[in-house]
């Protein structure tokens, strides 16, 4: 990880796809207690990291704020050069940002593959009630084209 040191990064260097995520000086707080404070930093496109530290160290409200679960109340978080710290957490997952917990198996009768497309959901176009439904996209009663 490479800290930014409060500017936003040169245009030519994210114009270049360098950089996939930014998060720019955020903080966030409850209460009195600061649990983020002016954190800072890139990741380039294909690196891997990790965030490392003690308990309480803000790690989870850092992710968390990146995923939209809560907003910081300074900064900036930049996801392929759009930012996405005002966007609701939906949006943010549509545009490929998501979280896991530390849960072993959320669903323990499904295995792993079932887990996993468990989670693809927000890629679904429909949903039982536009599949079953006898009214088309104008509102007008869609023609029956069951075939025997």
């Amino acid at each position: 990880m490479r800290a930014i040191n409060g500017e936003r990064l040169k245009a030519g260097y994210a114009m270049d796809k360098k950089i996939i995520l930014e998060v720019q000086g955020i903080c966030l707080s409850f209460g009195g207690l600061k649990a983020l404070d002016e954190v800072s930093f890139c990741v380039e496109r294909g690196e891997i990291l990790a965030i490392i530290g003690p308990n309480g160290a803000g790690k989870t409200c850092c992710l968390n704020c990146i995923n939209g679960f809560y907003h910081p109340e300074r900064g900036e978080i930049y996801f392929d050069g759009q930012q996405i710290n005002k966007l609701p957490a939906y949006r943010i997952a549509k545009i490929g940002i998501a979280r896991t917990f530390q849960n072993i198996e959320l669903y323990g009768g499904l295995t792993t593959l079932d887990n996993l497309l468990a989670a693809r959901h927000i890629h679904f176009r429909t949903n039982i009630l536009e599949k079953h439904s006898t009214l088309g996209e104008d509102g007008e009663k869609k023609p029956n084209i069951e075939s025997g």
